[in-house]
């Protein structure tokens, strides 16, 4: 991405001259765009009771979001909750629109991302979790990344790294993601696909402290059916899976995407399926309900979620925006933080200034 602005070092909050335990460290979160639903999402999961009074940082601007806070009746429960920080990042404009795309809101998206990521990576928080922002207005601040994944791929040296999403019943690992369908099938080669399935095992094992089960889901109608409706079945996926099993990887597939989440649906013995382009993966859990999924990037040296949505303009500022999406991902950062063990210090000090 020769245009796309390099990221700066944002403002962080050093850890501690005695390190804390991992499990006293806050998770940090970044507000999103001011113009969407985030930092209303924001402040209701931060005082819903499900909370469970999980320690967090949120990077953003404090005083606009008290404000916002205020608006919603809640300004006086986060005044009083001593679990939680806040670091101003940004200056949302006084002028700033509601439900629309801007530059300054993206700037603003921008800024407490990193300045959250960069608390994680040195060490003084130990998840990042993000809300969300608008593609178009990040682009019109200046940045041309597809989203918060390659992002923060780029924050840490340019590490390959997947999505996944995870719902109550279901995984699942997109192979590519912010593609077009015709682009996403023309990329389909075996170094990626292997990439991909290495990332999937890898990371999850960190995730559940056990080895995962995966299936990969097929590209044609029928799993090929034996290549009367495509070969890619026979001379690319089937390859890959005898491959990673040999590696050691657990994987069973090729299987007809019309019935491999139906199999790997609330069942204990599947942990993911990995889908070969974004709908594919994502129309399944999102069927389930967006508001209990959670996004997870894997490949990262540190845990991060962030709701299965997006900005929701056209309900942004009407005190409508449902937490349970966010509240999901505060969980789960919560939970996988505790038990993967992460990089951070000089490491990821230099990945973010490179």
């Amino acid at each position: 991405m020769s245009n796309t602005p390099k990221p700066t070092s944002a403002p962080s909050i050093e850890p501690t001259s005695v390190m804390q335990k991992p499990d006293d460290r806050p998770i940090a979160i970044s507000m999103g765009d001011p113009a969407g639903i985030g930092p209303e999402i924001l402040l209701k999961a931060l005082c819903s009771s499900e909370r469970q009074a999980i320690a967090a940082i949120v990077f953003g601007d404090p005083g606009w979001l008290m404000r916002q806070a205020r608006s919603l009746g809640l300004e006086r429960r986060l005044e009083n909750d001593d679990a939680i920080q806040w670091v101003k990042s940004c200056s949302v404009p006084t002028h700033l629109a509601l439900a629309c795309a801007s530059a300054a809101g993206g700037q603003c998206a921008i800024a407490s991302v990193l300045a959250a990521a960069d608390s994680v990576i040195r060490g003084a928080c130990r998840a990042l979790v993000t809300a969300p922002l608008s593609k178009e207005a990040m682009h019109m601040a200046g940045y041309s990344y597809p989203g918060h994944t390659e992002l923060l791929s780029d924050l840490v040296g340019q590490r390959p790294v997947r999505m996944m999403l995870e719902h109550a019943y279901l995984r699942t690992v997109l192979h590519s993601i912010h593609l077009s369908l015709r682009d996403a099938i023309d990329a389909l080669c075996a170094d990626k696909l292997m990439q991909t399935l290495r990332i999937a095992d890898q990371a999850l094992s960190r995730l559940l402290g056990r080895k995962p089960a995966l299936l990969l889901a097929a590209l044609n109608p029928h799993a090929g059916e034996a290549g009367a409706f495509g070969r890619e079945e026979i001379e690319l996926l089937s390859p890959c899976v005898a491959e990673a099993q040999a590696q050691g990887i657990l994987i069973e597939g090729p299987l007809a995407a019309d019935s491999v989440f139906a199999r790997a649906w609330n069942n204990p013995q599947i942990d993911a399926v990995i889908a070969l382009y974004h709908d594919q993966g994502l129309i399944p859990i999102k069927l389930l309900g967006m508001d209990l999924g959670v996004n997870i990037t894997l490949g990262l040296p540190f845990v991060r979620t962030s709701p299965d949505h997006g900005t929701a303009f056209d309900i942004a500022g009407k005190g409508i925006a449902r937490e349970a999406s966010l509240l999901a991902a505060l969980k789960a950062a919560d939970h996988y933080s505790l038990k993967q063990a992460y990089e951070h210090g000089a490491e990821g000090a230099s990945a973010v200034q490179s």
